[in-house]
């Protein structure tokens, strides 16, 4: 009989908690604190069919975990039973994330880490619905221009434990643009197979390679004034300066003499 994993702070998902979560939250400080939410896409996108899915990003904001809200709701379309883990210690402090499904892991526990990295692969394991998980494997908050990207092998050691497992880079960036209020990009996929699961330092090595590409592109487009790559997902108030902009463009223009 094989072994049944539990973290210390599980997930316990429920719609109603989550929609409030996603619409009183997340929908809602993103809307009064950024101009535009971004996306750019890159098929092929994860589809239900393809098995268990993790999306793994870059961790460079306080704002991610609402952005992967946004990616679950509206880019996804609720299409996938998501799960997240979360550093224990943020947990606790905010366990209403578990409606969402958030589920701990203390790091700094090894035996812990094994529990939670376990349980992972069991609820990807699942076959009653189609299950993702959202993933941060660089650990903890670092500046998202900073190289190389440190990648924990918690990933790996989650595929290992799948049969089959498809995974997804997602890459996120924001900037103000000259403006009084940010924008936040969202660049995701392609998917990919990973090339092999057996492989813990290949399969760091390939997530880390993946990812490191996808947030550099984001960068390069951003610096670059690239918009015309992505569409506007979300959009945000608008700011005191294109407020007072639209304000003067109401005025009558003085003729010069």
């Amino acid at each position: 009989m094989s072994e049944t994993f539990q973290p210390a702070i599980p997930a316990a998902k429920q719609w109603l908690g989550d929609t409030a979560l996603y619409w009183l939250f997340a929908r809602w400080s993103l809307w009064q604190q950024f101009d535009r939410v971004w996306l750019q896409t890159h098929e092929p996108l994860p589809d239900p069919d393809d098995g268990p899915l993790i999306l793994y990003m870059n961790h460079s904001s306080w704002w991610d975990g609402y952005l992967m809200y946004v990616i679950d709701h509206v880019v996804l379309r609720n299409r996938f039973d998501t799960y997240l883990l979360m550093e224990e210690r943020q947990l606790r402090s905010y366990r209403f994330f578990t409606w969402s499904g958030a589920f701990s892991i203390n790091r700094h526990d090894r035996e812990d880490t094994r529990r939670a990295l376990g349980y992972a692969a069991q609820l990807l394991r699942d076959q009653r619905s189609a299950r993702a998980l959202f993933i941060f494997p660089q650990g903890r908050i670092v500046h998202a221009d900073q190289r190389p990207l440190k990648i924990h092998n918690g990933i790996a050691r989650i595929a290992a434990q799948l049969e089959r497992v498809t995974l997804c880079p997602i890459a996120l960036r924001y900037e103000f643009l000259g403006q009084q209020l940010p924008h936040a990009f969202i660049r995701m996929g392609p998917t990919h197979q990973p090339v092999s699961t057996l492989d813990e330092a290949s399969l760091v090595r390939e997530v880390g390679e993946r990812l490191t590409e996808a947030c550099d592109a984001l960068r390069d487009d951003v610096v670059a004034g690239r918009l015309d790559r992505y569409q506007p997902l979300l959009r945000g108030q608008r700011g005191i300066d294109q407020r007072f902009d639209a304000f003067l463009r109401l005025l009558p223009r003085r003729r010069r003499p």
